[in-house]
């Protein structure tokens, strides 16, 4: 595959968001290249393409593996999904496993200790329930999602950006109004 400015740019994007995210850059990237690629890969594939060094393409490609983002096949190759959602929802469940589990517990410790200490201010405390109650919920929002599945998130996502773009398009003169 030769790499073409747009690749590039795509490429580079995916690197650049990837630590935002708690990923790699070059894990991302080589992300990146197995779905622009819409094949499976051999390491060496993807390490020409992205110009790094072998271990260093199969060190990213181990990585996304890690996050549920990509597999080897039999014959050695690597492959992430062919559709965003696919790599957006293996992300997210990784995310999931790594963040909700923990904030819930550092929360609910939080709060417990909080409520048996009688030095800790009640507003103090109120801020901390507040922030474990925001964490329960999306923990629950994401339990909801997770039954929906991918397809179902999908078309919830769609249905929403749809109905967002249509708002979009007369609220701006509403709140244009107001602001007179």
């Amino acid at each position: 595959m030769t790499l073409r400015p747009a690749m590039q740019r795509f490429l580079d994007y995916f690197a650049a968001l990837g630590p935002r995210w708690g990923l790699a850059a070059d894990t991302c990237r080589a992300h990146a290249a197995l779905y622009l690629c819409g094949r499976p890969a051999t390491a060496d594939e993807v390490a020409d393409l992205l110009a790094l060094e072998r271990a260093q393409a199969k060190a990213a490609l181990e990585d996304l593996a890690s996050w549920g983002m990509a597999r080897q096949t039999a014959d050695g190759r690597w492959t992430a999904g062919g559709e965003p959602w696919d790599l957006l929802f293996a992300g997210l469940e990784e995310r999931r496993r790594r963040e909700i589990g923990p904030a819930l517990e550092a929360m609910r410790a939080c709060s417990s200790e909080a409520a048996g200490d009688r030095g800790t201010d009640a507003g103090v405390r109120l801020r901390i329930d507040r922030m474990l109650r925001l964490v329960e919920d999306l923990a629950a929002l994401d339990a909801q999602a997770g039954r929906l599945g991918p397809a179902g998130m999908a078309r919830m996502v769609s249905l929403g950006g749809s109905a967002a773009r249509l708002l979009d398009r007369f609220l701006p003169r509403l709140r244009d109004r107001s602001r007179r």
